[in-house]
């Protein structure tokens, strides 16, 4: 009977264990829950965040992408407004063209004229006229002749607006050549002209010609009472553009009146003191211009002039 008591507690001992063991697996399957059950709400949080910051992205990007579209709009209106713009100022500028073209070829036949009884009045009454007479008349021819060349010097500037411009790989040292046999057969100077070695261009050659030959003539003109005038004619290669240079040793200007240089008729100096129409820079800025180039100058009073053209390199 004992025996038997023994073996039921030795069999109740062995359920305890194993129920005690049940009890601590369950503990730690709670605990793993609990564990998990954290994470999950973290993650569920974590979700939510993310959710909330997507949703504001989301209103600051629907935002920006307004923002966009209204400065598109408001792009495209400008450019609708350049695009009328530069139509008008096409139309206008060519109105400007033929009316500066219609005015100058029409005044030839008047001046022609004026011309023509000046000198039939010299011819039947220059012995009957005084000294005083004979001045007046001389000034008259002189103002006929500076009409002339003012004439003809607008004509090239309207010419310029028309003319179609064909570009060619250019020698500039050939076309300075060019133009300083002609220069030499047509003005009387005694200017010592230093040529350095030129670029290659891509222009047009009779229009890179007139700019050569504008720029010169302007060099020779002011540096004509210095001592020992000099020019010198260099180019270089900067920042994908050619740069041509021609200096002189004359009278230079203020810079403060730099911007007055390539106008029309705007001059620096009087006629008494060098004759002039004020149109050949005006034309050296607009060729330079229509092959897509700048010009601009430097100078000092007394101390010479510098001035500058570019031109696209070639690639």
């Amino acid at each position: 009977m004992y025996a038997a008591v023994l073996n039921i507690l030795e069999d109740f001992a062995g359920e305890k264990q194993a129920s005690e063991q049940t009890q601590n697996a369950v503990l730690n399957i709670l605990e793993d829950f609990t564990t998990e059950k954290r994470l999950s709400e973290d993650t569920q949080n974590a979700v939510l965040n993310i959710l909330e910051d997507f949703t504001i992205e989301k209103e600051s990007s629907e935002q920006t992408q307004k923002a966009m579209l209204n400065i598109l709009d408001d792009f495209n209106l400008e450019k609708l407004k350049v695009g009328k713009a530069n139509t008008e100022l096409i139309a206008a500028n060519k109105e400007l063209e033929s009316f500066s073209y219609t005015i100058s070829h029409d005044l030839r036949n008047p001046l022609r004229a004026v011309n023509g009884f000046v000198k039939m009045l010299e011819f039947h009454c220059g012995k009957s006229l005084d000294a005083e007479g004979l001045r007046l008349l001389g000034i008259v021819e002189e103002r006929v002749l500076k009409m002339g060349q003012l004439i003809d010097d607008l004509l090239a500037l309207a010419r310029l607006g028309r003319k179609e411009i064909v570009k060619t790989n250019l020698n500039l040292n050939n076309i300075v050549k060019v133009v300083l046999a002609e220069l030499n057969k047509t003005v009387v100077h005694k200017a010592k002209i230093n040529v350095g070695v030129l670029h290659h261009v891509e222009a047009d050659e009779i229009l890179m010609e007139q700019v050569i030959t504008n720029l010169l003539l302007n060099a020779i003109k002011y540096s004509s009472k210095s001592t020992s005038p000099e020019i010198t004619i260099t180019s270089e290669l900067k920042d994908k553009e050619v740069i041509f240079v021609v200096s002189d040793n004359g009278v230079g200007f203020d810079m403060q009146y730099v911007d007055k240089l390539f106008g029309v008729f705007e001059r620096l100096h009087d006629d008494e003191e060098f004759e002039g129409t004020g149109v050949g820079l005006a034309i050296v800025d607009r060729i330079i211009a229509r092959h897509g180039g700048r010009v601009w100058a430097t100078g000092k009073i007394n101390e010479g002039a510098t001035f500058f053209f570019s031109l696209p390199a070639t690639e």
